[in-house]
């Protein structure tokens, strides 16, 4: 297990104040793939802000398990704010989501923009104010 350090890819992480960083392995490989600053075309990813990760949740979540994390800022704008109304976090929301698609250990992926788990449509409720991403 490993701490989920404060930069990724030269994009900063902010943590709530009850975040356990310490997650499993491909959680941070999932979030190298996904937290880029050119990860949207034409915007810029600075900075996102983890609402939990290893905590805050109970078995058998994946939270629990230390597979999984939830992002609910980008560049320090509310989800709930900036999603869906356009601009600059949705385009970087969609790319992050669509980019965790391509990890060979993704699991779940919950949010704003789609929500899937191992790769096909998963009914889900919550997820429209932050992204959860989750690893086998």
């Amino acid at each position: 297990m490993t701490d989920i350090p404060s930069s990724i890819n030269g994009v900063t992480v902010e943590f709530g104040g009850a975040v356990n960083k310490d997650v499993h392995d491909r959680v941070i490989e999932a979030l190298k793939i996904v937290v880029k600053p050119g990860i949207a075309t034409g915007k810029s990813l600075q900075k996102i802000y983890i609402s939990s990760a290893n905590d805050q949740h109970a078995l058998p979540s994946r939270h629990a398990q230390q597979k999984a994390v939830d992002i609910s800022r980008i560049n320090g704008i509310k989800m709930v704010i900036g999603y869906p109304q356009g601009g600059e976090v949705t385009a970087i929301v969609k790319a992050m989501q669509t980019a965790f698609e391509t990890y060979a250990h993704k699991r779940e992926n919950f949010g704003p923009f789609m929500k899937k788990k191992s790769g096909a449509d998963h009914a889900v409720g919550g997820h429209a104010d932050h992204i959860h991403l989750s690893v086998n």
